[in-house]
């Protein structure tokens, strides 16, 4: 037995008899820790944990008494059948590329979405699944389905064939389809006597099914607050699933009163659900406070983002300030997608590696291909190649570097560094401080006003809640929400000095045209009720106006457009467009 005294919440869960048990965790209240003493506890029962990604499972592995087995969904399925198929970790939209002769990337890129919600679905048939896709499309996107279903549904048939038979290498999603499709799921889950089921808000429709079907004792246990996978097609197991006992995990263990107020405040007054808390630790000590740009920055803090556009401008800053850092997971392979767009704007096809980006004639059609499309990562890099794409290719082969060498300050050594992180990297991590950045905010406040996606709220809500010790938020989260809010954020910043409320306004500042709609397309936000007016700041004026005529260290050109303290300049070369601050043109 587990040396820690359980709460009475946690005692309240461990003398539970449901069958379907259910567990509201909110952020830091020891779900791990619950669920290892429900293990401890039923020691001569077989259990099964499933968790959400590797690094979860080895620390399971590790953690959890001898009764226990660990895994991941697609772990579990690999195991039982998964291993019979040669598979491959880059399937996408390219290999549909030879399906179709006209409007390649369009039909390419739907055929890869459709088959990929198929593959995550409890469907058995792809004709079965064809309405439930449609329901997630909008505009366009809607239109050339409708139009070509019959076409993409074949091409579908055809790589899937294709799979079976296997005359090509297999995505991890196939044979947890066959795994699902062959009753696996359900056998696997019955020989053990419970199943414990984490991060239930983020479910595969596959496990859902499974579980529905499932003989065994179930504990789930999640957090609706922190459901920011729907983009790729999750489901909230904690709304979806019947159980015959409902119990909380309120009290965080992970931080302090003044950080529950404000995760508190933030899911009542963004969200409307007056019920709902989460209570501080006593023991911890935590705060909060407020920035207008990055200064010094403590070495074992995390600078958290909604974009990898803002994670990017995060990187220049601290490089440019000589700051040691280092990524929360390894960005590689996305930095050097962003280089080949940066050779395709720069007319460089010969240099671009990736093969769908290669298929595109020029910069401007993959552009128009990406808008189309709302192919919300290939817009993040065009945004990165045309806001950074001066300091290419120099800064990515530097970025790439610190990937390979995670925890390795500028001098070599090892250390403490600066964490930086998208808030979907760092769901499940705790960081001693934490700076949320300013496209959160952004994204909040569209959220909150209905024009973005719901889960942006949960995507603020991740972020404030990862930090033990401190969360310093953008001074932008003080204009937003309710009045409610508004004071709230007022007490919090009690203790600020007159000159540090009348800083500037940064440079990190992520425009509403950096921020998208989130990539759960199709899904409109459900009606919001009325809210109080929201107070905004009148816009700055600049010293030049669209079509200014203006200097850059890369030569003449005209701005085109203008975003807060930056805009857009066209070089008359023709060579790029590039963001540059307005102070420091000419």
């Amino acid at each position: 037995m587990t040396a820690l005294s359980p709460t009475d919440e946690q005692r309240a869960i461990l003398e539970a008899r449901g069958r379907i048990v259910k567990i509201n965790a909110r952020a830091g209240t020891g779900k791990t820790t619950t669920l290892r003493m429900l293990a401890e506890k039923h020691g001569p029962r077989r259990i099964l944990y499933l968790v959400f990604n590797r690094r979860a499972r080895e620390s399971a592995r590790e953690a959890f008494p001898p009764n226990t087995a660990a895994y991941t969904l697609h772990a579990l399925a690999y195991r039982g059948e998964g291993h019979q198929w040669p598979v491959t970790n880059s399937f996408g939209p390219v290999d549909l590329l030879p399906a179709f002769r006209h409007d390649r990337q369009t039909m390419a890129s739907l055929t890869f979405e459709f088959l990929t919600f198929f593959l995550n679905s409890a469907h058995l048939r792809l004709e079965d699944a064809t309405n439930g896709f449609a329901a997630l499309l909008a505009g366009e996107r809607l239109e050339i389905y409708q139009d070509r279903r019959d076409a993409i549904v074949a091409a579908s048939r055809e790589l899937a064939g294709a799979w079976y038979h296997r005359k090509r290498d297999v995505p991890h999603d196939f044979y947890l389809k066959m795994f699902h499709k062959s009753g696996g799921f359900e056998r696997a889950l019955n020989r053990y006597d419970t199943v414990l089921v984490d991060e239930g808000q983020d479910l595969s429709p596959i496990m859902l099914d499974a579980l529905a079907r499932c003989r065994s004792r179930i504990v789930v246990v999640g957090d609706t607050h922190q459901q920011i996978y729907g983009f790729r097609h999750a489901v909230n197991a904690m709304e979806r699933l019947e159980a015959d006992q409902t119990l909380d995990l309120s009290l965080s263990f992970r931080f302090g009163q003044p950080i529950a107020d404000l995760a508190t405040a933030l899911i009542r007054e963004a969200k409307g659900e007056k019920g709902f808390s989460i209570r501080g630790n006593p023991g911890q000590r935590s705060t909060v406070g407020f920035f207008d740009h990055l200064g010094r920055v403590p070495r074992d803090a995390a600078l958290l983002s909604r974009t990898n556009l803002a994670l990017f401008g995060n990187a220049i800053q601290l490089r440019d300030k000589g700051a040691a850092f280092q990524f929360e997971r390894d960005l590689q392979p996305t930095l050097f997608r962003v280089l080949d767009v940066f050779w395709l704007q720069s007319e460089r096809r010969d240099a671009v590696r990736d093969p769908f980006i290669a298929s595109f004639v020029d910069y401007e059609k993959l552009k128009r291909y990406a808008d189309k499309m709302e192919d919300y990562p290939l817009i993040g890099m065009c945004q990165i190649v045309e806001k950074h794409g001066d300091q290419f290719p120099a800064v990515i082969f530097e970025m790439a570097e610190r990937c390979r060498r995670p925890g390795i300050d500028d001098n070599g050594g090892a250390g403490a560094v600066v964490t930086l992180s998208t808030v979907h990297s760092a769901k499940g991590q705790e960081y001693r401080q934490v700076y949320v950045h300013a496209d959160i905010a952004d994204s909040l406040e569209r959220a909150w006003s209905g024009e973005g996606s719901p889960e942006d709220i949960n995507v603020a809500y991740v972020a404030v809640t990862r930090p033990t010790e401190k969360v310093h938020l953008f001074r932008g989260f003080k204009k937003m929400l309710t009045p409610a809010w508004q004071r709230l954020m007022e007490k919090l910043d009690g203790s600020a000095t007159v000159a540090h409320r009348n800083r500037p306004r940064p440079d990190l500042k992520a425009s509403a045209g950096d921020i998208r709609r989130h990539p759960q397309r199709g899904n409109r936000p459900a009606a919001q009720p009325a809210q109080p007016t929201m107070t905004r700041k009148k816009p700055a004026r600049h010293p030049v106006t669209v079509g200014t005529r203006v200097n850059t260290p890369l030569g003449p050109g005209q701005v085109v457009e203008i975003r807060g303290h930056e805009c857009l300049v066209a070089l008359d070369s023709g060579r790029a467009r590039v963001w540059r601050p307005i102070h420091s043109l000419a």
